[in-house]
């Protein structure tokens, strides 16, 4: 069981409640739009690459939202796809838009499956949400198999996000009350300590989304976020820009996602 105080437990009562009345109609707005979609479908890929999938597994998304990373990887692989999350109203829609997804309500840090149930896991923006990140982790090394593969894609906390943060949006409208309260605790040295410490090994973490995605605005409605043709172009642009080892390294400063995998030893001591 994780920890629990007063302070916590407040803001975890009210991050459900923010989930339920914000979180999935901000989720489905900004994939509407179809250059945000554009960049989001770019992420997704970068995903599925990551989770290294094959046909058959048996794949978990925790904090799945309305369900969208699910479903679009179900049509690139075959296999048996799970989700969870902490709003019921984001599970029904998840349900609705796909009934072939196994999505149900749930808490991350007891997560109510059995040991070994998952070939792989992911976390799509969900992870810097949960309060007792340790607590979490543990639990994703419980229901993978030995060999099993976690992928988490997540908010960069750098000086310069969260500065653009807290001038731009740091506010309710845009960012749940875990957000506001933790998000800047989110470094890479924090997840890979707590990835470790749980017994996960080849971490491995790199920065990426350091051109178009910002420019969407994402939750917020930026004009480039509407416009398919623009987002296709900086996608394609910023890929390229990728290959050169001197943007590789001004990304890590300026990036806006990591990308986190680690993989669970095939023999745990």
């Amino acid at each position: 069981m994780p920890p629990t105080d007063h302070a916590t437990t407040d803001v975890k009562a009210h991050e459900r409640q923010w989930q339920e009345r914000q979180g999935g109609g901000l989720q489905e707005r900004a994939y509407q739009r179809s250059g945000t979609r554009v960049v989001i479908h770019c992420q997704f890929e970068r995903i599925r690459r990551a989770l290294r999938l094959t046909p058959g597994l048996r794949v978990l998304d925790i904090g799945c939202g309305v369900g969208h990373l699910l479903a679009w990887l179900a049509r690139q692989t075959p296999g048996r796809y799970f989700g969870l999350d902490v709003s019921l109203n984001s599970v029904s829609q998840a349900r609705t838009a796909d009934p072939g997804l196994h999505v149900i309500a749930g808490d991350a840090e007891q997560l109510p499956y059995g040991d070994r149930q998952f070939d792989r896991v992911s976390c799509n923006g969900s992870a810097h949400h949960l309060l007792h990140l340790q607590a979490a982790i543990h639990e994703m090394f419980r229901v993978l198999v030995p060999g099993g593969v976690l992928v988490m894609y997540e908010p960069a906390a750098t000086p310069l996000t969260n500065v653009v943060r807290r001038v731009f949006v740091h506010n309710e409208t845009y960012e749940s009350p875990a957000d506001l309260s933790h998000k800047n605790e989110f470094t890479r040295r924090a997840v890979a300590a707590a990835l470790l410490e749980a017994g996960f090994g080849g971490v491995a973490i790199s920065a990426h989304d350091f051109l178009a995605y910002p420019l969407t605005g994402m939750y917020v409605d930026l004009p480039l976020g509407r416009s398919q043709a623009a987002m296709v172009r900086l996608s394609r642009l910023e890929s390229r820009l990728e290959q050169w080892a001197p943007i590789r390294a001004l990304a890590r400063l300026v990036a806006w996602r990591w990308l986190i995998v680690a993989t669970k030893p095939m023999v745990h001591a």
